[in-house]
């Protein structure tokens, strides 16, 4: 382990509130080899500045315009010199042990990338949200294959990468200007450069926000220009991924749309499934279901029965993370 230096690359944009606590999470960790830690400061506004000033030499601190987490992680990367890189975000947390868990573990596995591990999910005033953020299904090391069949939940803040695999794929796509899809777009490249490790254990604090209506619609940008460099990469094999995210995009819109016919507000009800049709003309279950919200009320609420209700609600939260298929707590560095 001693010979093993690891860079943890931490972007921030006005995160005044949260950034000392995830510094802090790195440079407490009980690691025995050398230890880089660089905040890239990008365009914040608020008192990051500030902050940061405080720990010194202990972190290496760069400042840019903002510029978006994609070039701000390349730019934190390129400055660093270790042999490993992890990332973290802003308003995330290390737990202790998770440094030397993971480097060590990757380190003792030359054909892997890559490696990722569990976390615990908190809102954005600190509540527990889930005690786990990876399913039972997908608590595995993916092939490509699986990577390119659905969505898989690896997230910046639980990745440990070799610096060998991120240079050799080229980093974060910067045309991805926004947050949204730079991390599966990464992730997907590295898998062709080594295997994955996959680690069950909860290593890392993960912050989201609760507010998905607005995550969701806010990604549409960014998953076009996902969509166009799955196709031009991967041909008729990404397919499979790219319908799985529009399919789960369509079932959160029609479950919204359904809940709101449940509450009889037809105009709301109407506004999601005209929204399923300007992304899929032929969608002929959501055009009988737009129909419907031009019925009277208590007909319209009635012919939706118990669907909104039963359908959706025993997986209702992972329908919606899955939908928006993203590393889904970045919107903070958009």
């Amino acid at each position: 382990m001693a010979n093993k230096a690891i860079a943890v690359i931490i972007p921030v944009f006005n995160g005044a509130r949260t950034i000392a606590r995830a510094i802090d999470s790195t440079l407490y960790q009980i690691f025995d080899g050398p230890l880089e830690v660089v905040v890239v400061n990008d365009g914040s506004t608020d008192a990051t500045s500030e902050v940061l000033y405080q720990y010194g030499s202990r972190i290496t601190v760069l400042n840019q315009p903002n510029s978006g987490p994609a070039v701000a992680r390349n730019v934190g990367v390129r400055e660093s010199r270790s042999e490993f890189i992890a990332f973290l975000d802003a308003d995330d947390m290390f737990l202790p042990g998770k440094l030397a868990r993971t480097v060590s573990t990757l380190a003792s596995r030359p054909n892997a990338s890559l490696l990722f591990h569990n976390a615990i999910g908190l809102s954005r005033d600190g509540r527990q949200l889930c005690e786990s953020f990876v399913w039972a299904e997908r608590a595995h090391a993916p092939s490509l294959d699986e990577m390119l069949a659905v969505w898989w939940p690896i997230v910046p803040s639980t990745v440990v990468m070799r610096r060998s695999a991120f240079e050799a794929c080229g980093g974060f796509c910067e045309d991805f200007k926004t947050a949204g899809y730079e991390d599966p777009d990464l992730w997907l490249r590295v898998r062709e450069h080594g295997e994955f490790i996959y680690l069950p254990e909860k290593l890392t604090y993960y912050t989201t926000s609760e507010l998905r209506t607005e995550r969701m619609e806010k990604y549409m940008g960014s998953r076009e220009l996902f969509f166009r460099r799955l196709r031009q990469r991967y041909g008729y094999r990404a397919n499979r991924l790219i319908e799985s995210i529009i399919r789960n995009y369509v079932n959160w819109l029609s479950y919204q749309g359904l809940l709101a016919m449940q509450r009889g507000d037809q105009t709301l009800a109407r506004a999601y499934f005209a929204r399923i049709l300007r992304h899929h003309p032929t969608h002929l279950k959501s055009a009988l279901r737009l129909l419907r919200t031009f019925l009277p009320t208590s007909l319209a609420r009635a012919l939706s029965g118990r669907t909104a209700g039963a359908r959706y609600s025993e997986n209702r939260d992972r329908l919606i993370d899955q939908a928006s298929s993203v590393s889904i707590g970045h919107d903070r560095l958009a």
